[in-house]
């Protein structure tokens, strides 16, 4: 199946991190181009840029002192390296403060930009937007960005494909599972992290697909670590052998139980185009909407797709689009 969902589509906490540090460093240009890091310590779409910037500060104050300062100096929010314009010359400061080559500045980063990643996945800082006293997620993981594309094509279900940036909460997790209640036949790409496993449940209403860690090699399963981030991609495909896989589809929707900071769905259409289109969001089971009003109505984009963008989302509630197709 083609692949529907890229590096361009799911950003990555960790990686926009990474490109924050450089060039000026945390400044109002450089944070509107990590939208992942600008969703994690926006509380509102009111909240000031200084806002943000003092979140960003108070979660890297909850790291030891030495990588506190580091974190200060490389992102530009030191009184030592505001507005000094490169990453290379703010390694030479704080190298210079500890008396270490910018070698060794660099090489101590990645560590210090991994626990300040886990620091604001968490929420865990005294001036974080995100609810903190979530209950602990079943599965021990927290979603960065869960992305989801489905295609239909002629009214009928075509394919989806799902990515899921998300970070390990517990010491060591061999897998994750995600639910699903209807056939399909489910693959990860090649190359990928991840192999799956699927098992029928209660008599063949539901499945359970059970995605294993791989390790470097991709050769053998290997548990997930401790504050790790993984990255899980998978496509699903309408099962031939599945009577009901000509019926008429007439919505998608995701409940998430384990807390994801950014979910995003996107519902692109191919030949015949529904007459009406409503999107609903955190609904139980049996108050999905089943029609459009003035309320929930939505159009397609350009593309004929319907998309939308979800932050801090968790406890299984269902989010997603309805449609209803013309006679005929």
């Amino acid at each position: 199946m083609e692949n529907l969902i890229d590096d361009d589509t799911t950003e990555s906490l960790h990686g926009e991190l990474a490109l924050l540090r450089k060039n000026e460093g945390f400044i109002p240009r450089r944070l509107a181009r990590t939208p992942v890091v600008d969703e994690v310590l926006r509380g509102a779409l009111t909240d000031s840029y200084e806002r943000l910037q003092h979140r960003f500060i108070s979660a890297i104050h909850t790291l030891d002192v030495d990588e506190a300062t580091l974190l200060l100096d490389i992102f530009a929010l030191s009184s030592e390296t505001q507005g000094v314009p490169t990453l290379k010359q703010r390694r030479e400061i704080h190298g210079r403060r500890i008396n270490r080559s910018i070698e060794t500045v660099a090489a101590r980063e990645d560590a210090a930009l991994n626990h300040l990643h886990t620091r604001l996945v968490q929420g865990q800082y005294a001036q974080s937007p995100l609810v903190l006293h979530v209950p602990e997620m079943h599965g021990g993981i927290i979603y960065e960005h869960v992305a989801v594309r489905v295609r239909v094509v002629n009214r009928q279900w075509a394919g989806t494909w799902e990515r899921y940036r998300f970070v390990n909460m517990v010491d060591e997790l061999d897998f994750v599972t995600i639910s699903r209640s209807y056939p399909a036949l489910v693959t990860t790409p090649p190359g990928g992290d991840f192999k799956v496993n699927t098992r029928n449940v209660t008599g063949g209403t539901n499945w359970n697909d059970h995605f294993w860690h791989l390790n470097a090699a991709h050769t053998a399963t290997e548990p997930m670590l401790r504050e790790g981030a993984y990255d899980l991609r998978f496509a699903m495909a309408p099962d031939p052998d599945d009577s009901t896989s000509t019926q008429s589809i007439t919505r998608a929707c995701r409940a998430l139980h384990e807390r994801a900071l950014l979910f995003s769905l996107q519902v692109k259409f191919d030949g015949e185009i529904p007459r009406s289109f409503w999107r609903y969001e955190r609904v139980s089971q049996f108050a999905i909407p089943s029609s459009a009003d003035e309320y929930n109505t939505c159009s397609l984009d350009a593309h004929q797709a319907l998309t939308f963008r979800m932050r801090d989302v968790y406890g299984g509630l269902f989010s997603g689009f309805g449609w209803e197709w013309g006679e005929g």
